[in-house]
């Protein structure tokens, strides 16, 4: 069932004083590939969408497909490519979409007219043709090429979706619906759930479709941003591994955020003289990427582990045990000890509004009572679509590069801050009114964990 919704967008690049400059944010940056890149014409018509798509090796770097055009692949216009340390296997030199198998260095390349190549780890499925076992069409039309592959999370089958709206499976995978009753727009992207027990269809006006355990979060509600085709999805998990939301690109390189999904950045509506034509969620951490049609590979800004210490006592914020309710407390530095590690995870577009998730337990901060009284503990993160304030922090850099912390209020400037009261060990951390400006008990600094 197709589900549509308004969404707030963002089409600016995220600025570098997001989480007021803490190492966490890197800034954007474009893989330079080895070699000639290819240049092709926008293709137009049925069947005729750019086909370039790429997906994320475990090892951080990526696999892209990239798209020479639809009277190319002889020429050897289509080719894939291996970049950021991605394992290198035999470029297939047709159109098609890359399916990755998730946390495997395989993939197979599902070619429009529904050839599949598997690489690395990818097990041959069909005989090397989705017609073999499917019911596609060994000869396909413009209107039937296969716009959008996908891995089934086992790694023993995937998912392809035709311009036609029609879902395809090959191996393990099961079909939970198509979109053929939107035939007006063409399929850009399909993702599944980390079950394999459902997948989210975007169509390239934005609308989303989500098929069996896939929760829908929201889309552009059918409108195409900017009067740009949407090109791509990827899903976000929280620390649970738990699909929390999803992006969205358009061939612009404007990224649209849903669910409790971050933004991380985009190219700010400039697509660089390459269209944008798909977005992946980067291997290990929350964060992505975005191709374009020429095969460059742009990445967002990412959320990385922190180390939170106190300047007054000199102590780290960190948690007792990985128990829900457990009360936060100060302990000795140790940036290696995952027990005082936190990501701070922006819910704003300016990113000065944050979640702080213990990496070790994968709960958030969170305030319990009143603040004159409250109690600082660990909680299962809430999102935004249930009673989630008590989790907010405002983030304010402050004289000497310190770091703020402030309950969520009506602006980031309310009287109370989270706090140090005594330098010992184990001491609870505080909700405080500070003395002053430079209050030394209420100043943190944030460094990247190693």
């Amino acid at each position: 069932m197709m589900r549509r919704q308004v969404v707030r967008t963002h089409r600016t690049p995220i600025h570098i004083a997001t989480l007021v400059g803490v190492a966490t944010l890197l800034a954007l940056a474009t893989l330079i590939l080895t070699g000639d890149l290819v240049s092709a014409s926008l293709p137009t018509g049925p069947g005729t969408n750019i086909l370039t798509s790429f997906a994320a090796s475990p090892n951080g770097g990526f696999w892209v497909q990239v798209d020479g055009g639809i009277d190319n692949d002889e020429n050897g216009g289509s080719r894939t490519l291996a970049i950021g340390g991605a394992p290198q296997f035999t470029s297939v030199p047709y159109r098609g979409s890359i399916a990755a198998i998730p946390g495997h260095e395989g993939y197979w390349i599902v070619t429009d007219k529904g050839a599949i190549f598997p690489e690395g780890s990818a097990p041959a499925l069909c005989g090397g043709q989705l017609s073999n076992c499917s019911g596609f069409p060994s000869d396909p039309t413009l209107d039937e090429y296969i716009t959008a592959a996908a891995a089934a999370p086992d790694g023993h089958g995937l998912w392809a979706v035709g311009d036609d709206g029609k879902v395809w499976t090959a191996g393990t995978a099961k079909s939970y619906g198509d979109v053929q009753e939107d035939f007006s727009e063409d399929p850009t992207g399909i993702a599944p759930t980390p079950t394999g027990h459902g997948y989210y269809i975007v169509l390239s006006d934005g609308g989303v479709y989500s098929f069996g355990d896939a929760v829908f979060h929201g889309s552009t509600g059918g409108n195409k941003p900017g009067g740009n085709d949407v090109t791509g999805m990827s899903l976000s998990y929280d620390l649970h591994g738990k699909v929390n939301g999803y992006w969205l690109v358009g061939s612009d390189g404007g990224v649209f955020t849903f669910g409790d999904a971050p933004f991380l950045g985009s190219s700010g509506g400039n697509d660089g003289g390459s269209p944008v034509t798909n977005i992946a969620t980067r291997a290990g951490r929350p964060a992505y990427a975005w191709v374009h049609q020429n095969g460059g590979v742009s990445l967002s800004e990412t959320i990385s582990p922190e180390n939170i210490e106190n300047e007054y006592s000199q102590t780290a914020l960190g948690i007792p045990t990985k128990v829900a309710g457990a009360e936060l407390r100060q302990y000795h530095s140790d940036p290696r000890n995952p027990y005082q590690q936190w990501d701070l995870w922006p819910v704003n577009d300016a990113g000065n509004l944050v979640q702080i998730v213990n990496i070790h337990s994968a709960l958030c901060l969170d305030l319990t009572g009143y603040v004159w009284d409250a109690k600082l503990i660990q909680h299962p993160c809430k999102g935004a679509g249930s009673d989630w304030f008590n989790q907010l922090w405002w983030v304010t850099q402050v004289a000497g590069g310190f770091v703020q912390f402030t309950p969520y209020g009506d602006s980031p400037n309310t009287e109370y801050r989270i706090g140090s009261t005594t330098p010992a060990l184990q001491a609870l951390v505080k909700l405080l009114v500070p003395s002053s400006a430079d209050d030394d008990r209420v100043n943190w600094t944030v460094t990247e964990a190693p």
